[in-house]
């Protein structure tokens, strides 16, 4: 695997929790040769997705809207792993990807095939030896907030024939930012991330021993009750009129 394309789904992009994770996971898929390529689902004009459908029926594989997305299905095609990255605002991803997955329509054909059991649109050949892999954290402290944003997902990567290769979850990673800068260790945390993304390179797999640590409990869930609550305290108690 040489080509990598990871799209930031994050509104707050760089400035982000989840911009944590992604930025040392993408650093060890450098460090074991992985060409890296980054963009912003926030940064680039993508509109929505027309559901006309004329991508299939009047100028097959090509979209109405001309706009970023054009260039960035070229990337997509190119591409040997695909990283979503985006945080869990609402039990899912942010709107910025949302736009991002449903404007790959032209990749698909409207012919369709059975693939696992399951009907799937037929796309070009190679795609099942591609990957996508997700990167998200969620400022809930339990690992079971991220699991419907994974089974999308999941799901994605099936639907373009690609292989689910696994997640980096961080469950209560609103506190990551947060820990770092007030003296917390996080670099178990960090430094896991970056293993992962050596190890895609390498193995085309991460080990779940790796993804384990990457997603481990910081501090006992009523210590991240206390602790987010006051933060928020502190926060209401420097606004006007509060």
């Amino acid at each position: 695997m040489t080509k990598i394309l990871a799209i930031d789904g994050s509104p707050s992009g760089e400035k982000g929790n989840t911009a944590l994770l992604l930025d040392r996971f993408l650093a060890g898929t450098a460090d074991a040769g992985a060409d890296v390529q980054r963009v912003s689902a926030y940064k680039m004009r993508v509109e929505w997705c027309s559901s006309r459908m004329r991508c299939w029926y009047s100028t097959p594989g090509v979209c109405i809207h001309k706009d970023d997305m054009l260039e960035l299905l070229d990337r997509m095609v190119d591409a040997d792993c695909w990283v979503l990255s985006t945080p869990v605002h609402v039990g899912g991803m942010t709107e910025g990807m949302v736009r991002v997955m449903e404007r790959t329509m032209p990749l698909l054909s409207p012919y369709f095939e059975v693939r696992d059991g399951r009907t799937r649109h037929v796309v070009a050949p190679g795609a099942e030896q591609k990957l996508t892999v997700l990167v998200s954290t969620c400022g809930l402290y339990e690992e079971a907030a991220l699991g419907p944003l994974v089974s999308q997902v999941a799901d994605f990567s099936q639907s373009h024939n690609r292989r689910f290769a696994g997640a980096l979850l961080r469950p209560h990673g609103l506190a990551l930012k947060f820990m770092q800068a007030n003296g917390y260790d996080v670099d178990d945390v960090l430094n896991a991330a970056h293993a992962a993304g050596m190890e895609l390179v390498r193995t085309g797999t991460m080990s779940e021993d790796t993804l384990r640590k990457v997603r481990k409990p910081l501090m006992t869930q009523d210590e991240f009750v206390q602790m987010m609550n006051s933060a928020f305290d502190r926060r209401l108690g420097c606004q006007a009129g509060r």
